[in-house]
């Protein structure tokens, strides 16, 4: 009689590279891809939102503009700084609606019982919500305000080596993180407060329309709240006083101007531990 042989059993190693969790950025990347791809279906709304979120905040730009041509300058900037200035604000906001502008979602993920389709699956519900949609409206920030950067930056007597591109590189980065980070930590209320909608549209407009001036026309009063109660100073204006020279009118530390494009994962980090920690007040509608 032939002997059995018993198959051989898979190694512990082997055991551990399947159970393996999939990392964060994976899952995340992966559903974004997802989304957008959905999206280009409809390549007609595309295109047309597109469109329309830049003719929006090219708006502003144009208020701006003519400010400039009334005054000639605004608080000592000139025109090409603060076009530089209004074009990393807005490069920024570009980075913060195409990777987290769904945050906007939170209220009606939570009022709609979807968040527990999101707490059923293996990915984090947090995750879930920030790739459940895709603003295409959102590119158009991005690509105007990569366009007024690179028209801006020959307007201004700044040399643009390396250094220097890489720090308006991570400047936008980071301006962009704070603004999520601080939308997130927002958007946790939903969980204990109910839909919070209107603080979140009252901060974005706050970002919108200070955002694009110089700090200083605030006085120093105003410079302190939009430094530390909103931050709003890391988004554009501290990095840009660092580039353009222009660090002797500020009224913090020069370290917070030096440092401000690595405040944005601090912000974000932040804002996510707060969105986890009031999701746990989670209450499903039942439905």
């Amino acid at each position: 009689m032939a002997e059995t042989i018993a198959p051989r059993p898979a190694s512990t190693a082997t055991w551990r590279t399947l159970a393996r969790p999939v990392p964060l950025w994976r899952s995340y990347a992966a559903l974004l891809q997802g989304t957008w791809r959905s999206m280009r279906v409809h390549r007609v709304n595309l295109v047309v939102t597109f469109l329309g979120s830049a003719a929006l905040q090219g708006t502003q730009l144009a208020f701006i503009g003519v400010l400039l041509h009334a005054f000639g300058a605004i608080a000592g900037w000139s025109v090409g700084e603060v076009a530089l200035l209004y074009g990393l604000r807005l490069t920024a906001h570009g980075v913060c609606t195409i990777n987290f502008g769904q945050h906007r979602g939170s209220a009606q993920a939570i009022r709609n019982g979807e968040w527990d389709r999101y707490l059923l699956r293996p990915v984090s519900p947090l995750v879930q919500m920030l790739t459940r949609y895709f603003n295409p409206g959102t590119i158009g920030d991005l690509v105007l305000g990569l366009a007024i950067l690179v028209t801006a930056a020959q307007l201004v007597d700044v040399t643009w080596t390396s250094g220097r591109i890489l720090y308006l590189v991570l400047a936008a980065v980071g301006g962009g993180l704070v603004e999520a980070g601080l939308q997130i930590g927002i958007s946790g209320l939903d969980f204990r407060w109910g839909p919070v909608t209107r603080i979140k549209d009252t901060i974005d407009r706050v970002l919108t329309d200070f955002g694009a001036y110089p700090m200083s026309i605030f006085g120093t009063v105003g410079n302190w709240l939009l430094t530390f109660l909103v931050p709003l100073a890391f988004m554009a204006y501290l990095p840009m006083t660092v580039l353009l020279g222009r660090t002797d009118e500020l009224v913090v530390p020069l370290l917070f101007a030096q440092l401000s494009p690595f405040v944005g994962p601090l912000v974000l980090r932040a804002g996510i531990l707060v969105f986890s920690r009031m999701s746990r007040w989670y209450s499903s509608p039942g439905n």
